[in-house]
């Protein structure tokens, strides 16, 4: 399984069992999150790979296995960590590992440009589904326009599961937007929308990979009019 077929089958889980991953898949992970290109070219986002005790948090599942991200102040900082370790998550997925964005964890170590983390390890059993097993919105309510690499980022995973993204596509560029607000209780308090779209051009650049497209993301004065209750992020060309 490559990462473009991991996007449509991937599920995140709660159910770790206790076995660590051996040193040599912990470096490949490491060298390939290396190798991935960052959205923005100047973007600074480092991490530590930790076990149980170098964590805290409720609700924390219990891995062997952590990704701390941190990120100092930068333009777009949650949105370049966001596509870079997602990039990481779909690796670990491909590789039959089983992993979970965790927006309430945090390290035991003192860190201000913490951003969130992630675990993972073996799943304790089996984790996939189908297409139709995805709650997502429909493409009509996330995108105006055709681009078929949409569809990979309609799946995309997000807090809350808030899908907060919208996409307008012009020529060969596709717009991307980002929800300003989700509703709900909890959603007043959610304040990682911009690290979800993140996670969603992450799908877009595998899927621009997969079907031999380029992907290019700046961020231009000559984009469409924003949606209503939506903040443009940036343009993929």
């Amino acid at each position: 399984m490559n990462l473009y077929e991991s996007i449509f089958t991937r599920k995140s889980t709660r159910d770790f069992t206790a076995t660590p991953l051996s040193e040599s898949k912990i470096d490949e992970l490491r060298g390939f999150i290396e190798n991935v290109p960052p959205l923005l070219p100047d973007a600074a986002i480092s991490y530590k790979i930790v076990g149980p005790e170098g964590v805290k948090g409720m609700g924390v599942p219990k891995a062997p296995h952590y990704i701390l991200i941190s990120a100092p102040p930068q333009v777009l900082r949650n949105t370049c960590a966001g596509f870079l370790f997602q990039h990481a998550e779909l690796f670990l997925y491909a590789e039959g590992y089983a992993t979970r964005w965790l927006g309430m964890l945090k390290s035991k170590e003192q860190d201000k440009n913490f951003v969130i983390g992630m675990a993972f390890g073996e799943p304790a059993k089996p984790e996939h589904r189908t297409i139709e097993e995805f709650d997502r919105k429909p493409l009509t309510e996330i995108a105006q326009g055709n681009d078929p690499r949409i569809e990979a980022a309609r799946l995309a995973p997000s807090g809350l599961n808030g899908q907060p993204w919208y996409f307008i596509t012009e020529n060969e560029s596709i717009h991307v937007y980002q929800k300003q607000k989700i509703g709900g209780v909890l959603g007043l308090a959610y304040k990682m929308m911009d690290l979800d779209v993140g996670i969603a051009l992450c799908h877009l650049a595998v899927a621009s990979e997969e079907l031999g497209r380029s992907f290019h993301f700046s961020i231009t004065e000559s984009a469409p009019k924003t949606p209503g209750g939506f903040l443009y992020l940036g343009t993929v060309k």
